[in-house]
Order: C-alpha cells, then structure tokens, then sequence
C-alpha cells in the first residue's frame, strides 16, 4: 500500500467545542473508512496560526483543509452577505440559503480563487453584545465603545453606523485583549461567550440576534483535486454527516446559553433592537449598491429581516 496522504485541518475554536470535537470525530471516520489511504489530523485553538495565516497557508498549498469563519469576503464577496444585520432571524433559514442558491454563488467565487468549499457549512450562530462598561439597552448605549468584532467591512460599517468601533484582534487572543481592557465589548454567539470563558471578562451580555455567522469547510482545491474519487466520497460523506450534527449541538448550546451565562455572573438584559435598526437605513443602502440587485434579490429571496 503506498504511503498515506497526510492532510491537516486548521480551526480557531477551543479543543473542547462542539466544533473542534465535531471535527476530530469527522476526521476519525474518516481515516478509519479510507482504511489507512488517507489520514486527516485536527488542529484547533489556532495551533496552526492565527485566521489570516491558516487562510494564507490553505491559497498557498501550505495547508489542505481550513474551517473558515468571517475571513472569505476579499475572495468571495457575496459570502459576506448572510452577515448583514437583522437579515435572518432563525438558523434554518440562513441554512437554506446557503446550502442552497445564494450558497451555490458563494463557492463558484471561491472555486475561481483555487478553493474548494464544501457544501453544508458548520454553525456559530446568532451573535450577542457582551460590555465590561455598561449593559447595551438602545443604539445610545454602542455611542463611543470599541468592540472585538469579527473581521470584515460589514461589521466595521455597522459599528460605525451605531456610533461605535470595531477592532480585530485574533479569536486566540480575545480573551487577553478583553481582559486587558483593550475593547469594551466584543460581538459572538453565545457559545463561544461559553466556551472562551467571557463571562471572567465581562460583566453585561445584552441579547440582540444581530447577525448570524457560520464556518466554511475548504479544502486547497489542487490538493483536493489529487485526492482518489474514492477517498473524496468518503470526506464529502462525513463533511455533511459532522456538519448537521454540529448545526444541532450549537443551536442547543445557544439556546441554553443566556441562562447558563447568568448562573455564571453575567447581567443579562435583551436589547432594543428596533433602535439599532432604525439607524441602519444608510448602511443598507450602501450594501444593497455595492451587491447590486441581481445578488441583492437573490439574498432577499430567502433573508426574512432586510425588506424590500
């Protein structure tokens, strides 16, 4: 038998989340159907680098297989489009979309730009304010805070438009930069408020579903491609298998996650988001223009949030 493919896959979540063990059990059925041919090995917590790096090693070569969070817009700029605030307001629906069309356009840019994106994406979920300084109650309470946010033009432009700003710091690192008090807030589901322990950290979580964010399995589409058809049934198989199992476990966890927060210290309040929207007419309008309407009516055909 020849020697087995050694392929990686890098992820920035904690060793113990629902993702990363989702992920070392998918990558366990795996090496066990290939029967030796193949042998996939898991590294989370970003022991492989920082996003922008894992990203960068996956374009390159240097790495085959990468769990991508809120990183692709550069090269896949409608894959930016499930973010936009208050677009969806349940996860089966962001699903649809991207298992579906608006999906399907999101891997043909990604296709063009040497990656290969599997079809079901993995969830992160519905992401939530959490503040050191004051709990955020309107839009009023964002005026003049800095928030750890996920990267991306969307999120910046959001902050903005609500009178505060958005930093990036590597997901690693959050905890440190929080502690620090170099942001007063940060923006995540609350699972990963869970998992990072930011409830140490912080003291408000303010409930607001303002976007929903997810997980993108690429694959180095040239290393994928020198895979035998064979061993690639086997990855697509167990890549969707471990993809709804994932989806279940963290909407679980998001759905227990505010009351879990408070029995750990947390203040919790839900916010006013009728107040954010009602200062987002600008934003919109910008992101509709730079979309453009084929894209836009494709987003709004399954999006339950933007309007018309």
């Amino acid at each position: 038998m020849p020697d087995a493919r050694q392929y990686r896959l890098g992820l920035n979540q904690p060793a113990g989340s629902p993702t990363a063990r989702r992920a070392a059990e998918m990558a366990e059925a795996i090496n066990q159907e290939t029967g030796g041919a193949f042998h996939l090995a898991v590294f989370p917590e970003s022991r492989l680098g920082p996003d922008p790096k894992m990203f960068a090693d996956l374009r390159a070569g240097a790495l085959e297989f990468f769990m991508a969070g809120a990183t692709l817009g550069e090269v896949a700029p409608s894959s930016a489009l499930p973010l936009l605030p208050f677009a969806f307001s349940e996860s089966k629906t962001v699903f649809a979309a991207l298992d579906g069309a608006l999906g399907d356009r999101i891997r043909s840019e990604l296709a063009a730009n040497g990656l290969y994106a599997f079809r079901h994406c993995w969830q992160n979920g519905f992401h939530h304010l959490t503040t050191s300084i004051r709990p955020i109650r309107t839009a009023d309470d964002l005026a003049g805070l800095k928030f750890r946010s996920p990267g991306g033009a969307i999120a910046a432009d959001f902050f903005k438009s609500l009178g505060a700003d958005a930093g990036m710091v590597p997901f690693s690192g959050m905890y440190d930069a929080l502690k620090a008090r170099n942001f007063d807030g940060q923006s995540d589901p609350l699972g990963v408020v869970l998992s990072l322990k930011l409830y140490e950290v912080q003291t408000y979580l303010s409930l607001t579903e303002h976007w929903w964010s997810g997980f993108t399995l690429l694959a180095n589409a040239a290393a994928w491609a020198a895979l035998p058809r064979a061993a690639q049934d086997v990855v697509e198989r167990n890549a969707e298998k471990f993809a709804l199992l994932q989806r279940d476990d963290i909407e679980q966890v998001n759905a227990a996650g505010a009351e879990e927060l408070a029995r750990r210290g947390m203040q919790v309040n839900t916010a006013d988001t009728a107040s954010f929207r009602a200062r987002l007419g600008d934003f919109y309008a910008r992101w509709r223009q730079k979309a453009g309407p084929e894209l836009w009516r494709l987003l709004e055909s399954y999006a339950d949030g933007i309007g018309g």
